[in-house]
Formats: C-alpha cells, sequence, structure tokens
C-alpha cells in the first residue's frame, strides 16, 4: 500500500509539473501576445473581472475540497455504490450552484461603475462583464467527475487532459489576437474550451468507471448529508476567507490608484499564480494520496511523512521566493519593459506574502485529508476584517504596498499559526511546539538567504536576456547549495534523496533491458 501511494505520488506530481510549466510557458506567450496587442487598459479590464469571478466563486460552498474528503474511504474500500450515490448528489449540487453564479454575476452588472475609479474608454464593457460570468458559471457544468479520477490518485490523467484543452485554447487565442484583435471573441473561446474540456473529462471518468453509469443508486444517508453539511458550511467561511484575501487587492486598487495601476499589478500576481500553479502540483498531486495515507495509518506514521513533506515545502517556496526577489523586475523590463514595473519595496511584500502563503501547502493538504474544517470555522474571517481594514487604510499612503502589507499582516496573525495547530492537535494527537520552532528557524534562514542572495546577484548588471539568466543561474547555485549544506544530513533529506535514487536506478536498469 505504501509503495502504490508513493508511484501514485511521483507518478501525479511529475506529470502536473511538465504540464503545468508548459502551460505557464503558453500563457506567458498569450499574455505577451495580450498586452502588444490591446494593450494596458484592457490588460487592467481583464484584472479587475477576474477578480470579480474570483468573488463569484464563493457560490461553489467549498464543495470542490469536500467531495475528494468523502470520497477517501468509499475509494479504499472500493465501494461503488456509495461512490455512485455522492457522484450523483455532487451532480445536482454543481448544477445548481451554476445557476446561482449566473445569477449573482448578472445582478452585479448595475454596480460596475462603483468598481472603477476612471471608467474605460472601451466598447461593450458591459457584455465583457457577461461573458466572464458565462465563463465562471459553465466551469461547474460536467465538472464534478474530475474529482472523482483525482481523489483515486489518478490526477495525471485530468493533468494531460486539461493540458491539451489549455494548449487548444491559447493557440485559438493568439490567432484571434494577431488577426482580429477582437477581446469578445477572445472571451468566447475560453467558454466553449472550458465547457468541452469538462465534457471530455465526464466521459473518461465514466470509461474508468462503469458503475456511474447505473440510474438506480441508494439515497444519501442522513449521517453522510449531516456531515456533507456541516463539512461545507465550514468550507464556506474558509472559502470567504481565501477568496476575499486574495481577491480584493485589484479592487481596492482600482478603486484608490486606478485601473492601469491594475493592470501593471496583474503582470505580477501572473507570474505569482503561475509559480503558485506549478509548485501546487506537487501537493495537490499527493493530496489524494495522503488521503488515503490518514484513513488506513495511525496518526505518529502520518506526521512523520509530514514533517518530511514540509522539509520539500519550505525547499521549494524558500527556493522561489528568494528568486522572486531576485528576478522579478529585471524579468518584467525584459518582457514586457520599464514602464510596467513597480517599486522594489512591492516585489519584497509580494515575495514574502508567497512564501508564507506557499508555507502552508502541506497543512493544508492534511487538514483537508483530516476534514478538520469545522475546528476553525471562524479564523478566515477574522482573516478578511483584519486584509479589508489594513489594506484600505495603508493603500491611502503606501500605494499597492500596503494593500499587500494587508494581505501578509491577516496571514501572520490568523492561518499561519492556527491551521499547523489543529492539524497536529486533532490529526495526528501530538504537541505542535517543535512544528512552531521549526517554522520560525525556516523563517530566519528564508530572509537571510534572501538578503544574501540579493546582495550577491546585484552586482550583476540588468539590461538583457544574459545578464538575467545569469542572475538566475547565480540565485539557483546560492540558495540550493547553502539548503544542501545544511540539510544534506538530515533524516527527512536522506528520505527523499533514497527515494528519487532508487527510482532513477530502476529506470535505468528498465531502459537497460530494452
Amino acid at each position: 500500500m505504501r509503495d502504490s501511494r508513493t508511484k501514485n505520488s511521483i507518478r501525479n506530481s511529475t506529470v502536473s509539473i511538465i504540464t503545468q510549466v508548459l502551460t505557464v510557458v503558453i500563457n506567458f506567450i498569450v499574455k505577451t501576445v495580450f498586452i502588444q496587442t490591446l494593450g494596458s487598459e484592457y490588460l487592467g479590464v481583464n484584472g479587475l473581472f477576474s477578480n470579480i469571478i474570483t468573488m463569484l466563486s464563493l457560490a461553489d460552498l467549498g464543495i470542490g475540497v469536500a467531495i475528494p474528503y468523502s470520497l477517501y474511504k468509499p475509494l479504499a474500500e472500493r465501494d461503488g455504490k456509495k461512490i455512485n450515490t455522492l457522484m450523483k448528489f455532487y451532480a445536482k449540487v454543481y448544477n445548481v450552484i451554476g445557476v446561482i453564479v449566473l445569477t449573482i454575476g448578472f445582478s452585479l452588472i448595475p454596480f460596475l461603475g462603483l468598481m472603477i475609479k476612471d471608467m474605460p474608454d472601451i466598447p461593450n464593457l458591459t457584455l465583457i462583464y457577461a461573458l466572464f460570468v458565462i465563463h465562471s458559471a459553465s466551469s461547474y457544468f460536467f465538472v464534478y467527475k474530475r474529482f472523482l479520477i483525482e481523489s483515486d490518485q489518478k490526477g495525471y490523467i485530468t493533468s494531460k487532459i486539461i493540458f491539451v484543452f489549455s494548449t487548444i485554447l491559447s493557440v485559438l487565442q493568439i490567432i484571434i489576437l494577431l488577426l482580429t484583435k477582437n477581446y469578445i471573441l477572445f472571451l468566447l473561446s475560453s467558454i466553449v474550451i472550458v465547457i468541452t474540456q469538462n465534457i471530455y473529462i465526464s466521459y473518461r471518468a465514466v470509461q474508468l468507471y462503469p458503475f456511474l453509469k447505473y440510474k438506480n443508486t441508494a439515497k444519501m444517508v442522513k449521517e453522510d448529508i449531516q456531515d456533507i453539511t456541516k463539512n461545507v458550511s465550514a468550507l464556506l467561511i474558509y472559502r470567504i476567507g481565501n477568496v476575499v484575501t486574495s481577491g480584493t487587492d485589484n479592487i481596492v486598487i482600482s478603486k484608490f490608484i486606478g485601473l492601469v495601476e491594475v493592470g501593471i499589478y496583474s503582470n505580477y500576481l501572473l507570474i505569482i499564480n503561475s509559480l503558485n500553479l506549478v509548485l501546487n502540483q506537487v501537493f495537490n498531486a499527493i493530496t489524494s494520496s495522503i488521503g488515503n495515507l490518514v484513513v488506513t495509518t495511525s496518526g505518529k506514521r502520518s506526521a512523520a511523512v509530514y514533517d518530511k513533506l514540509n522539509l520539500v515545502n519550505f525547499w521549494l517556496y524558500a527556493l522561489c521566493g528568494t528568486c522572486l526577489i531576485v528576478l522579478f523586475n529585471p524579468f518584467i523590463e525584459i518582457w514586457i519593459g520599464k514602464e510596467y514595473l513597480l517599486p522594489f519595496s512591492v516585489v519584497c511584500l509580494l515575495s514574502f506574502n508567497f512564501y508564507i502563503t506557499g508555507m502552508q501547502s502541506v497543512t493544508t493538504s492534511f487538514r483537508n485529508a483530516y476534514g478538520l474544517f469545522w475546528k476553525a470555522k471562524y479564523r478566515p474571517l477574522v482573516m478578511i476584517v483584519i486584509n479589508i481594514v489594513i489594506s484600505i487604510i495603508f493603500v491611502q499612503f503606501m500605494g499597492i504596498s500596503g494593500v499587500v502589507l494587508g494581505t501578509i499582516v491577516s496571514r501572520i496573525l490568523t492561518v499561519t499559526w492556527l491551521d499547523p495547530y489543529i492539524v497536529y492537535h486533532y490529526g495526528f494527537g501530538r504537541n505542535p511546539k517543535r512544528y512552531f520552532i521549526k517554522y520560525a528557524l525556516f523563517m530566519a534562514l528564508f530572509l537571510t538567504i534572501a538578503f544574501l542572495t540579493n546582495f550577491i546577484v546585484g552586482w550583476i548588471p540588468n539590461g538583457n536576456l544574459l545578464w538575467f539568466l545569469l542572475k538566475a543561474i547565480v540565485s539557483f547555485v546560492i540558495v540550493n547549495g547553502i539548503f544542501y549544506l545544511l540539510f544534506k544530513d538530515t533524516d527527512d533529506f536522506q528520505y527523499f534523496y533514497q527515494k528519487i535514487k532508487n527510482i532513477l536506478f530502476s529506470k535505468l536498469d528498465r531502459f537497460r533491458h530494452v
């Protein structure tokens, strides 16, 4: 069982990372063509409406997290009848959610003018917003079967499908931009592709799980409904916290600073979100294996795995956080020009927020696997209040830095300490003191290495792609070199080192026998 979990985790992570990296590269090409053909005002509208739609995603109530949790046990027991019953229930829920998103989204149309400081001279602005709403609503139809495939440790299947459709969409949108410069056609293409993608994933799920064809399913057990309802009510609050924390920044910037600044800020968010998408594949791909782990082993075993994964978590996010501080502005300058640069203080704050958010990845995976949603149901509400209050106050005299600072402070005072405490206390049955000591040491190490790397790389001039690549290589070598020297003799490092070495040698042996 343990070997099977490891193989599934590695396969899911590998496929997810490769496809996501390729998707990120393609998306950057699309964004570059977008900026060159449509300009900064359309970029600002795209960023603002994307954030409004992010707020509308509250309508899913956190069902997307509740589904995998409810499926881990029946999948481990291969209980097809119960799985089918759950799938039929979730199908109805997602259809309702799609309708709710459409209704709420369209009801906001009269208030668009209140969200934009200087209304841009863009034709069909209402139609553009309506297409954003339709795209968001359409993403909920047929999507529920995707969670079954991923919960069964087969996320590599959906990763491949999503990559193919994303590539088709990107090529289509580039052609539309270059030939027509028509933003409405650009948005329509996205709607068509997302619906087609979900239909195909649904078709593949039925192929993999033929019992989904059966119409005669058992009724939902009262206890299951109560359990789902309880988790969803807690997850809704979590969902509100995440959406408001991540989704209000562009709205605050648009209201207090301006739409063009939203466009500039969105370029930085694109890079951060792209990095998060890639790194999240590592932890999303192993979430189903963690779910299987927690329902089949002891808290002690789960805690040991958590510690090992936490080192990987720190290594990845500290490396990327440091590289963001050093390379963010040089990359933007080469990519789209100096006029799209933000101050270095904003870069540092964005990078630090990226790090502290990413350091919750393993904790979130275990919290979801244990179903510990109810234990901190009010934490997201506190985070919302802190974030909005600080952002609105600080934006008045700190600009964009104040908005980012609001997000950072809200995270540090809530999720950074409470979620790990809940996982340790209720999941592992252990005292989290050791975790917090290690977290503080990791934080100090990250800040020290980031400062040192930025100081050293600062001697390398800016200006062209070759100098940028040299900065990237030096940053990569410094961070990984220091981490290797510090962690090479630890049990957690040796565990992953041996796993990777065994996998590589087994692959080489297979290659030799071909």
